[in-house]
């Protein structure tokens, strides 16, 4: 038996006997030391004790069944790789399907991580006109298309703009503070009524503290991402879809060094990036799952509203926590009424874990082993919620959230079956709840107020994590002494200006998008291959972590590559219900107590054959009049500017010469002067179908760079 399979199993026993109050304290040390050491023990600790809140739960509702808990902690224990490498690797393996797979392989569209050079960029002109292929070494505005993957270490830089960039070298990191910054600089520091620093010197320290982390690890910071790259990645971050072709063609030939910085401003103010907002939180705060008990449309109108109006989070979070009344008059009720089974316990530990960023469902029957949550503490927040009851409102499919004062004081019984009174509170600070009508009122001023500082960190960590594919923290809602963050003073400084800010969460996005960490490319080079977290555990953001699209991210992003909503719905609510069925089908519940779910597109045999073949990709590749398909099809032009075309619609960027290559062995291309006579039809109509096809089926579409 290995070292490491004789502390795997080390390792169960010891959380065993954590769970049946058996541990003594020379096993508590070697469970700390287990789990402290080792990132796959962490991970492990951490889906046990989690499966364990939910057996004890099952256990007091008269589920004993010794072989389903034996079956639960298998799994438990088990090794599950649910990397986003190992995502693409499985619909990569899945995804080989008829001629239109071969058309994939050979176009090499196998994007991340490593591949075969680029070759020549494209010139940006206009899309109605010829898109010439033009070398690297030509002397025209050539905009880039994307780092080279023979040499990740360098980068070739544009014609010199109106206003370098300031770089301040040492021996090992070259930090370049960005003149987007400096251009911003009076519009952010003269924000009336907010305490906060300014932009750049927010981002000034926070790069500096990357930077200084890169000289202690002696890694190299990746080259910054190439403008197709970080416009992608901008608009999937905060409008929640790939950008429009014609928004990439006016960006690539922008040569003011502002433009990012303007990008992200006009981004914060569209109208998706309050949709994407709320589709984030909706899902996090009731799931995608349709509960009897939860109005949707009620709850989403709540957070557009909120995320339009651009409410302080504290506020949001201080009125979900407190919200009372009917659930399609009031939609804040809803989150709670979606978590009010097994006498609030759900309610009690998605609260703790999504506004504090603390794991507590594990004391709610003994404590915790490493943090300074104990058993007492679980039942005093949960304390604030015994009273919040669901009422059906006669007559109508309605829901009140109601509640009162708490009619006897809170007690809990341990594994022993002692009983112990729960003083209500958090953080140190009780509350006498003895005759105060609304219980759930005094838990959201102790969690919005100035003496608990976790609320803004877990909101800080949780959007660092959605921006650069990682948090300070792993997972980001597990914070605490037992899980310390990789760089405790940026976590610090930006919680700190985010609380002095009022809690602006656009300052917040425009903070980290602006730093020079966000504005890396996700390739790794020969420098920084140890910043791997799912691999090292080392999480130095000297370069941004891919991460796979949500399903949402994913819908969205194939409307806009096909415009098929356009030749298919004929209205924003047919386009919605389509929205919803297409969620739907990957979306499942895991009938737990704590109401898990799942729903990441990873790659399975069903996710991959319904991208390959199911009804809106089908509809895609038809040539209905409105679909970008038939536009490219019957548009003027020669055939290579269609491939071309097509390749902007789906990724952003204009084909590598190799795809070119390849794609000219394999389409019977016409000559221009035939191209401009008639569309394209017949067997190269069917080619340019699964050009477009494989781009929409590639890793490189399904991925946030």
């Amino acid at each position: 038996m290995s070292v490491e399979s004789f502390q795997h199993e080390e390792l169960v026993q010891l959380l065993e006997s954590l769970c049946e109050d058996r541990l003594d304290r020379d096993q508590g040390t070697r469970l700390e030391e287990i789990v402290l050491g080792d990132e796959d023990a962490r991970r492990v600790y951490l889906e046990y004790l989690s499966l364990h809140g939910t057996l004890y739960w099952d256990a007091a509702r008269g589920i004993d069944d010794e072989s389903e808990m034996a079956d639960v902690q298998v799994a438990a224990a088990g090794s599950v790789d649910r990397s986003p490498a190992t995502r693409r690797r499985t619909l990569s393996a899945v995804a080989v399907w008829a001629s239109a797979a071969a058309l994939l392989l050979a176009v090499g569209l196998s994007w991340w991580p490593t591949g075969p050079s680029l070759g020549p960029e494209i010139a940006v002109t206009d899309p109605s006109g010829p898109l010439p292929i033009i070398e690297k070494d030509a002397a025209s505005p050539v905009a880039d298309s994307g780092v080279s993957r023979r040499q990740p270490a360098t980068i070739e830089s544009p014609p010199a703009p109106p206003m370098a960039n300031k770089v301040e070298k040492d021996n090992t990191v070259e930090r370049v503070v960005s003149p987007e910054t400096v251009a911003r600089e009076l519009k952010s520091s003269t924000n009336p009524g907010s305490g906060a620093g300014s932009l750049a010197e927010i981002v000034e320290f926070v790069d500096g503290r990357l930077a200084a982390q890169w000289r202690e690890y002696q890694v190299v910071p990746s080259p910054v991402a190439s403008d197709a790259e970080w416009l992608r990645r901008v608009y999937l971050d905060i409008v929640g879809h790939i950008p429009p072709a014609n928004d990439v063609i006016a960006f690539l030939k922008d040569r003011r060094p502002e433009k990012r910085a303007e990008a992200i401003d006009r981004l914060l103010d569209d109208a998706d990036y309050v949709r994407h907002s709320t589709t984030i939180w909706s899902n996090l705060l009731v799931g995608r799952v349709e509960r009897r008990e939860v109005n949707r449309p009620a709850f989403e109108k709540f957070l557009r509203e909120s995320f339009a109006r651009n409410r302080p989070w504290n506020e949001v979070v201080g009125e979900l926590v407190a919200a009372h009344g009917r659930n399609d008059q009031n939609g804040a009720t809803n989150f709670l009424l979606a978590h009010l089974n097994n006498d609030a316990t759900p309610a009690t530990a998605i609260t703790a874990r999504l506004f504090l960023g603390t794991q507590v469902q594990c004391t709610q029957c003994h404590n915790h082993p490493f943090n300074s949550w104990r058993q007492q503490q679980f039942h005093g927040l949960s304390a604030f919620f015994k009273s919040t009851r669901s009422k059906p409102i006669r007559g109508t499919d309605a829901y009140a959230l109601v509640s009162g004062p708490l009619e006897e004081p809170p007690f809990y019984e341990d594994r022993r079956g002692v009983l112990h009174m729960a003083p209500a509170g958090l953080g140190g600070q009780r509350v006498d709840l003895e005759g105060s009508e609304h219980p759930r009122g005094e838990l959201a001023r102790l969690m919005t107020g100035d003496s608990d500082p976790r609320l803004a960190r877990a909101m800080v960590n949780r959007t660092w994590a959605r921006l650069l594919g990682h948090g300070f923290t792993t997972p980001v809602d597990d914070m605490g002494p037992h899980n310390r963050p990789s760089h405790p003073e940026v976590l610090d400084r930006l919680s700190q200006e985010f609380v002095a800010g009022g809690f602006d969460v656009k300052r917040l996005i425009l903070w980290i998008c602006s730093t020079q960490a966000y504005g890396l490319t996700s390739r790794m080079t020969d420098q920084n291959r140890v910043d791997h977290p799912e691999t090292s555990g080392e999480r130095l953001f000297s370069h941004v972590y891919t991460k796979p699209m949500s399903v949402e991210q994913l819908y969205d992003s194939l409307l806009v590559a096909t415009q098929v909503d356009r030749a298919t719905a004929s209205d924003w609510e047919s386009v919605a219900d389509n929205r919803r069925r297409w969620r739907s089908q990957f979306v499942y519940s895991f009938g737990t107590d704590e109401n898990d779910e799942a729903v990441t597109f990873d790659g399975t045999i069903t996710q991959a054959m319904m991208m390959m073949n199911g009804p809106l990709i089908r509809e895609a590749l038809s040539q209905q009049p409105g679909s970008v398909f038939h536009h490219v099809v019957h548009a003027p032009g020669s055939d290579i500017d269609r491939v071309k075309r097509l390749c902007l619609a789906a990724l952003g960027r204009f084909p590598s010469s190799a795809e070119m290559r390849a794609i000219t062995e394999m389409l019977p291309l016409r000559s221009p002067a035939q191209a401009r006579q008639a569309p394209a039809s017949g067997p190269l109509a069917e080619g340019l179908q699964d050009v477009f096809w494989a781009y929409l089926n590639s890793n490189e579409f399904i991925t946030v760079p």
